[in-house]
């Protein structure tokens, strides 16, 4: 199983029939995961070099700085950050901004580390709001 199906395993209440976007998504591992569970998957990333075609039916890739989101206010059930904060922190505060505008008023938004560089960074950053739940260091934020 890879850790992207891991981790749709454990956040499932949040992407079961829901909405989702992953911001920052990189090669949109984690989007093709929850794709199987969520009524759709929104992805976004500055750069489409890494998606490799994965885009599947309910899977919806848009070039788009996460800083500066084109979506309507309260669009999404659920925003996820998979191994993206170490490229992103220096945008964090426009970032965080924007995802919590994009989020509904019950949503909630994940970032979310495995790698060395990730971890570290989000720990500077989250301190103790940072837990970790079997391989993944996880900060949850609500709206």
């Amino acid at each position: 199983m890879k850790n992207s199906d891991i981790l749709v395993n454990l956040l499932i209440a949040d992407i079961e029939n829901k909405t989702i976007l992953e911001a920052a998504c990189g090669a949109a591992d984690f989007s093709v995961s929850a794709s199987a569970y969520s009524d759709s998957v929104y992805c976004i990333d500055i750069d489409a070099g890494r998606l490799d075609s994965k885009l599947a039916e309910k899977l919806h890739f848009q070039i788009m700085d996460a800083s500066k989101m084109d979506y309507a206010d309260e669009t999404f059930d659920t925003v996820i950050l998979y191994n993206a904060f170490f490229h992103i922190q220096s945008q964090w505060i426009e970032i965080e901004r924007e995802c919590k505008r994009v989020l509904k008023a019950e949503g909630v938004i994940y970032v979310v580390g495995t790698w060395k560089l990730d971890v570290h960074k989000m720990m500077d950053v989250f301190g103790d709001k940072a837990k970790w739940r079997n391989q993944f260091l996880i900060v949850e934020i609500r709206k």
